[in-house]
């Protein structure tokens, strides 16, 4: 959303991130800018939430709602690539593409499997930490992400542990791939209010190459 009111609406979203409120205000600015699906999603998003928590997971209505989200968050939705590389431009990427004869055929987007969303914003990551180190604080101020999957946060050096604890605090929960509990247990003492957890095995989003430089 390229709108310079938009900010605020983001940073109370971040501020209040169990309420649905600041979403659904969100929303009505959206379609009132002519960014109507955006707004639509975020406001099935915050349906689907509200009968999660009521217990309604199976019901006619909610079919209905995850029916409708599919087609926002579906394997061929445009949507989904076009917010992931707008939500998180240092984790999304849409490389540059040969000349082809439709535009469809050109947009490639790198990374927006990385991305879980909930209530209608990001609410998960997923990346090599290297890249977390780099963009978490950034991508923070823009999502209001509670949960990060460092895939190879085994492989790091002592440094690189150390750097990557600012942009986890305040997380509800860092999972931690290719790594023993005796360094979970010493990542968990920096981060209170965190749930650290290990995961031996992990299905691994695609890394864009930018990433693996």
């Amino acid at each position: 959303m390229q709108h310079p009111d938009w900010p605020a609406f983001i940073a109370a979203i971040i501020a209040n991130p169990d309420e649905d409120t600041p979403r659904l205000v969100a929303a009505d600015f959206l379609e009132e800018n002519g960014e109507t699906d955006r707004a639509a999603f975020i406001r099935i998003q915050c349906a689907i939430a509200r009968l999660e928590a009521s217990g309604l997971q199976k019901s006619l209505e909610m079919d209905e709602l995850r029916k409708k989200e599919r087609a926002y968050l579906g394997p061929l939705s445009v949507s989904r690539l076009l917010w992931a590389a707008e939500a998180c431009p240092e984790l999304v990427r849409m490389p540059p593409q040969g000349r082809t004869s439709s535009p469809l055929d050109r947009l490639h987007v790198d990374g927006a499997e990385r991305l879980t969303w909930r209530r209608g914003f990001v609410e998960a990551v997923s990346c090599p930490t290297a890249e977390w180190i780099r963009h978490g604080v950034a991508v923070r101020k823009r999502q209001p992400v509670v949960s990060v999957t460092l895939i190879d946060f085994g492989e790091l050096s002592r440094d690189a542990v150390y750097a990557v604890v600012p942009a986890l605090k305040g997380l509800r929960e860092v999972v931690l791939g290719n790594v023993s509990a005796a360094v979970g247990e010493w990542l968990q003492q920096w981060l209170p209010g965190t749930r650290v957890s290990l995961a031996t095995t992990l299905q691994l989003p695609p890394v864009p190459p930018e990433a693996q430089s």
